[in-house]
């Protein structure tokens, strides 16, 4: 219910504010409850102090106030039983307390003292005697304080536009015109408390224009709605930008069959290459990858995960050139490391591909040599201990023609005289190409010594080729003795898909588990399945991870909290603000750009959603004007929003007017377009 004639007005004699109004409904609200509050009208019954509450009540003394500060009243028609308390916001009023200056007195003591001796003296024979507090006031000074009240207001009044450039003292009606100084634009439907909060943080905000928190504030501040931002610039399709494979890592606790959650290990990336693992003798896994450097090219690092924490990556090869593609063997207490390296800038006749190693003894690595001669160009090595202590290593080299296979062995003295060709099967080549892998079985006496492999191989009669995993097994450790068994292959869910990077773990009984990259699911995914010993027999094929992106280059190793997988992945990466802690962004710089894939339906699925990683040509839109559907540009910024309503009208006012002030907080070149579920 509205009440009439509603005023506040403050005391004449100071601290006290003196508010009148009109009952039209006394029948069916025959009482008001006051309710009193500095900055900001209350909005609830018992939001501040009640001042009185009464049936009948059509006027209120507050007094008692402090001077020169403006209270604000909401009042509360009430019915008296049961109590219903009814709000307008046309019931509310607001003033300033004066202070009692005494500016009566400050005139009269100006005056010459003849007058006041005079008018003391008259004072005392018309008034009494008076007393030492209230002394005698003759005609003139009564005089005078007709008009020292006022006087007095004036005086606060004028005191209080000191306060005007205070947000937190000046009144309610004038904070639009702080806001206006500053350019900031008044939401009106603001309770004055919050006027003043978003003036309060305004200055810091146009320091902080186009930061991501800032427009997700903006959207929360005109629409109450909650958002998240995304930059379209890494939608954008880029033919120079393949994908950024940082590495993940997950864990299988001992004694149980399924991985931890995929955590990030490390931003150390490269765009294929998988990494090596090494148990060391204190429980902790060290591993080595190859990624690029600052100032160009590629070289070898390696990490610790010590006590299931990532420790920070340290460069271990950073050779002149090019270091890539490391494999690591721990024999006894030495660590080898091996790696492929070529001088892009040297000449075209010394241009090659050479094996390099390093070895660690305690926590002391000797200087970088080259495998065997520097002349023969080798590359991929895969290196491998066996229960005697041998070093084997299997590596591709150039014949002049194509790449074969060869191996050596290092029996902890040496090498052997000389490298040893990979043998042929059944007279057919083995088709060594790529992700050579070496592992030693300790619990398979038939067969202790595997290469695991990928090659390409033909599907159909159109020249088309897919990658295929390939392996076979040595019968003992002799190098001299060509006892390798046939060259199998690894089956295929269908004959189109890719399968790579295989990486054997030995499994109880003389089995095998095998971990590979495939694209089973239309992207590279992480595959496993079960070797049983003595068989051709595949088992418990299944995909590791449930996930659109692009999942390769596992690394595997046991260790003493269980099995940790390392990989390669393109996924997106979530930020969380130090500074903004609700902020949440998500990066998708490292997904890269590829060719879609029909198979691949869960990134398909991300379409025109907020975690969509796909790439896309640039919206030019129609006729040079792009629209909000125009999105994929590198200068769009999209606000995915979360309505609170339903309601057609409340949706497209919320819309229009975020849509017409976002501008403001975002810099210059950049647009916004506004996304709704």
């Amino acid at each position: 219910m509205r009440l009439a004639d509603l005023s506040a007005e403050p005391v004449s004699t100071g601290n006290a504010i003196r508010l009148r109004w009109r009952n039209p409904d006394p029948g069916a609200f025959p009482g008001v409850r006051v309710v009193r509050r500095d900055s900001s009208h209350p909005v609830t019954p018992d939001d501040g102090v009640v001042v009185k509450e009464q049936v009948g009540l059509m006027e209120v003394l507050d007094d008692g106030l402090s001077a020169e500060v403006v209270y604000y009243y909401t009042l509360y028609p009430f019915q008296a039983s049961p109590r219903a308390y009814s709000f307008d916001p046309h019931n509310r009023v607001a003033a300033m307390a004066a202070a009692p200056y005494d500016m009566a007195g400050l005139l009269y003591r100006l005056l010459p003292a003849l007058y006041q001796r005079y008018d003391e003296a008259q004072g005392i024979a018309l008034v009494g005697s008076g007393s030492p507090d209230t002394p005698p006031r003759g005609q003139l000074r009564r005089f005078l304080e007709l008009i020292g009240p006022q006087l007095d207001q004036l005086y606060s009044f004028t005191r209080a536009q000191l306060g005007f450039c205070d947000v937190n003292r000046v009144e309610g009606s004038l904070l639009p015109l702080l806001a206006q100084w500053i350019g900031w634009n008044t939401d009106y439907r603001l309770e004055l408390g919050a006027q003043r909060n978003e003036l309060r943080f305004a200055p810091a905000i146009y320091q902080t224009v186009g930061m991501m928190p800032t427009v997700e504030a903006t959207v929360k501040r005109l629409t109450r709605w909650e958002s998240r931002t995304k930059e379209f610039v890494h939608n954008v399709a880029r033919t120079n930008q393949p994908e950024r494979l940082n590495l993940w890592s997950m864990l299988r606790a001992s004694g149980t069959t399924t991985f931890s959650s995929a955590a990030l290990a490390s931003l150390n990336f490269s765009y294929e290459g998988r990494p090596s693992a090494v148990l060391e003798a204190d429980g902790s896994v060290s591993l080595f990858l190859h990624t690029l450097r600052r100032r160009g090219g590629w070289d070898v690092w390696t990490k610790r995960w010590v006590a299931g924490q990532w420790q920070p990556s340290m460069p271990v090869a950073a050779q002149v050139g090019i270091d890539m593609h490391p494999a690591a063997a721990l024999q006894g207490s030495v660590l080898w490391l091996f790696w492929e390296n070529q001088d892009p800038d040297a000449p075209a006749a010394e241009r090659k591909w050479r094996i390099a190693f390093r070895t660690r003894s305690g926590n002391v690595w000797s200087e970088p040599a080259w495998f065997s001669d520097a002349t023969t160009e080798r590359r991929a090595p895969g290196a491998a201990v066996d229960a005697s202590g041998g070093l084997w290593l299997f590596w591709l080299e150039w014949n002049g023609t194509r790449w074969v296979a060869k191996y050596s062995r290092h029996d902890g003295t040496q090498w052997l005289a000389a490298p040893i060709a990979f043998p042929m099967d059944a007279g057919n080549d083995p088709g060594v190409e790529s992700d050579l892998f070496a592992m030693f079985h300790p619990t398979n006496a038939a067969a202790p010594l595997w290469l695991f492999w990928a090659r390409r191989q033909a599907v159909g009669t159109d020249g088309l080729t897919r990658w295929t995993i390939a392996y076979r097994s040595k019968a003992t450790l002799n190098p001299a003795l060509v006892d390798w068994s046939p060259v199998k292959t690894l089956p295929k869910a269908a004959a189109l898909d890719h399968d790579r990077e295989p990486l054997p773990l030995a499994a109880a009984g003389g089995n095998i588990e095998l971990f590979w990259s495939s694209t089973r699911s239309g992207a590279y995914g992480l595959s496993s399945a079960t070797l049983g010993a003595g068989t051709d027999s595949w088992q418990d094929a299944r995909e590791l991870r449930d996930s659109p992106y692009s999942n390769r280059a596992p690394a595997v190793v046991q260790t003493p909290q269980g099995t940790l997988l390392v990989f390669r992945s393109n996924e997106s990466i979530e930020h969380q603000s130090a500074l903004f802690g609700a902020t949440r962004s998500l990066d998708h710089r490292h997904a890269g750009s590829t060719l879609a894939d029909t198979r691949n339906a869960a990134k398909l699925a991300l379409r025109g959603k907020f975690e969509d990683f796909q790439t896309y040509t640039y919206d030019a839109g129609s006729a040079g004007v792009r629209t909000n559907e125009d999105r994929i540009a590198r200068d769009t910024v999209g606000l995915y929003l979360t309505p609170d309503t339903t309601d057609p009208a409340a949706l497209s006012a919320n819309l229009s007017r975020l849509a017409s002030s976002i501008g403001d907080f975002l810099p210059v070149t950049q647009r916004a377009v506004l996304i709704t579920p």
